[in-house]
């Protein structure tokens, strides 16, 4: 992504290229797609696109990042949990996941995956981490975010039949319950 702080204009564009990209792959699979058809959806130049983006796969990198960012910046606001599976924690990432859920299912359809797990586990590290030499807590991180990433997946695979309240209260009481067998 060449563009760290776009104007509104950019802003603009790039949610319409999110979006006509997420309305491309309701048929096709991303190899197919083309910039040119990506950016006559979106209403865009393909300068604009070049401007944006080094690629069709930068817009979920770039797209998922300013998800986290804004993510972040409301985690903080709201002063949750001391703990990566405290039940407000889980409620507000559940509550994330569900508001992001068609974006989500369009980067795993797209075979990119990797990508949310990769900005999950930074995010939990960055958020969590105590001590950078300490295995233990890294492993332990790590392991949350694999688990969380995994419980998505089948959460949103199962239709999201359950609500984020709910999803919050069995996995934070879960994890709970894990620590302390662990102690």
């Amino acid at each position: 992504m060449k563009n760290n702080h776009p104007s509104a204009s950019n802003r603009l564009a790039r949610e319409c290229m999110v979006t006509a990209l997420m309305q491309l792959l309701e048929n096709r699979p991303l190899s197919t797609i083309t910039v040119s058809e990506l950016t006559a959806k979106a209403g865009v130049s393909r300068m604009t696109f070049y401007r944006n983006y080094s690629s069709k796969e930068d817009i979920f990198a770039r797209h998922l990042q300013d998800i986290l960012e804004e993510y972040r910046a409301e985690s903080v606001s709201l002063h949750i949990g001391e703990r990566a599976y405290s039940f407000p924690h889980m409620l507000h990432c559940f509550q994330y996941f569900n508001a992001h859920r068609d974006f989500l299912n369009c980067l795993f359809q797209s075979g990119l995956s990797g990508l949310f797990l990769s900005a999950l586990e930074d995010y939990v590290l960055s958020r969590w981490q105590t001590d950078p030499n300490d295995p233990a807590e890294y492993y332990a991180l790590r392991a949350f975010s694999g688990a969380l990433f995994s419980v998505y997946i089948a959460w949103s695979k199962r239709g999201a039949k359950e609500t984020p309240e709910q999803m919050a209260e069995m996995l934070s009481r879960y994890w709970a319950r894990s620590e302390d067998r662990a102690q």
